[in-house]
């Protein structure tokens, strides 16, 4: 088995580069292994390594490994979390989650410590769910209070119901006041007319 590093300015021709492991970690290159090549080695990288073609005889330490539908990876892998599309036949190990989805064909042993399967993804061999870091022991995060004040809808409808009915009932009342006030100056003279009527009857 071969150990290749390759270096992201190199992979983007077709030139390899051999590189210290610990140079190679450091470093957070991207590698594709792209659609219709077909390689084999050691690759490792702080960065993300994709592999649409296939990538066989593999050692593989990445931050993320993700397999598209298609794609295939034989051999062994760690990562933080892997995505799995297309088959692997090896061994993967997460340090926080794989991903099974749909389209993915795997054998061989899959570990860690949340693992999600799609419906209609095939599994065979062995699937550890590894213990997860102090989880247990931590105390629920709260989300973060909201930074500016976001009312509810239906207290503004409710508040704005109210003030109407308050100026609708004010509007009648005080038409109702005007209405007597008009009512008063009518209603001497309405005595008058009444006391003339009086004073013809009796005289």
């Amino acid at each position: 088995m071969s150990s290749v590093n390759v270096d992201s300015k190199s992979a983007a021709g077709t030139g390899v580069a051999a590189r210290s492991p610990a140079d190679a970690f450091a470093r957070t290159d991207d590698i594709v292994i792209g659609l219709g090549v077909r390689t084999a080695g050691k690759f490792q990288t702080a960065g993300s390594i994709f592999v649409d073609g296939s990538l066989g005889e593999a050692d593989v330490e990445c931050s993320s490994l993700s397999i598209s539908r298609g794609g295939e990876f034989h051999g062994a892998a760690k990562a933080a979390r892997v995505e799995i599309s297309g088959s692997l036949s090896g061994e993967a190990v997460a340090s926080e989650e794989i991903v099974l989805r749909a389209s993915a064909v795997v054998t061989g042993k899959i570990s860690a410590p949340y693992i999600v399967v799609h419906r209609g993804a095939t599994v065979t061999g062995e699937v550890n769910s590894v213990e997860r870091r102090n989880e247990q022991n931590k105390a629920p995060t709260m989300p973060p209070p909201f930074t500016k004040y976001r009312p509810k809808r239906g207290l503004h409808l409710f508040m704005g119901a109210v003030a109407m009915g308050l100026v609708l009932s004010g509007g009648a009342a005080l038409a109702w006041l005007r209405g007597d006030q008009n009512a008063e100056p009518a209603a001497p003279e309405a005595h008058a007319e009444a006391e003339a009527a009086d004073g013809t009857l009796s005289g």
